[in-house]
């Protein structure tokens, strides 16, 4: 967060406010307020309370148009691609392995991601993770080693790895696979 929320002018905001926690807004808002800006969308996000921070998130792209700064439309296509949200839940179970959470309950959470998501349960290894919990419930004895074997697979994971997905003409994400066959 910016240590001087009025240093962030609504043209600056368009870019700058994600680095706002969603409490502060009505706070800035009202900073805004004073610096002589206006609009019946600006009154109402500065007449929230901390408390309704979410709901500030949502109403803060309308409060910039009205205030003639409109958030750019850019479309990344990886922000696009279905899985790009469901990594960071991988991720997390990777970097918890072993603190936050055992071998096996890290696979558990990848395993749980990885099969919501089509083309995530390959480059999540989801059917070795699946063998390697089968093989730590039925072999007691060598849970130390398969807890390794799983260790090595869940820190071997890439985010890189997850097959790249392409915007069609429509809009619609193809496989390059499926494009290539049109």
């Amino acid at each position: 967060m910016p240590d001087d929320l009025s240093a962030i002018s609504p043209e600056a905001a368009r870019w700058e406010a994600d680095t706002v926690q969603d409490a502060d807004l009505p706070m800035l808002a009202a900073l805004w307020l004073v610096d002589g800006y206006d609009s019946a969308q600006l009154r109402d996000l500065a007449g929230l309370t901390k408390r309704d921070g979410a709901e500030a998130r949502t109403l803060l792209p309308d409060v910039l148009v009205s205030l003639g700064y409109p958030v750019p439309d850019i479309i990344d296509p990886y922000d696009r691609e279905p899985w790009r949200g469901y990594w960071g839940r991988i991720r997390w179970a990777q970097r918890g392995m072993d603190g936050l959470m055992s071998p096996y309950a890290a696979a558990q959470v990848i395993i749980e991601v990885a099969g919501d998501v089509e083309g995530l349960w390959e480059a999540a290894r989801g059917q070795a993770l699946m063998g390697l919990l089968r093989e730590w419930d039925q072999k007691p004895d060598d849970r130390d080693a398969v807890d390794q074997q799983i260790r090595d697979c869940v820190r071997g994971l890439r985010e890189s790895d997850v097959p790249a997905l392409i915007p069609a003409t429509g809009g619609d994400l193809h496989r390059p696979d499926d494009v290539a066959g049109s």
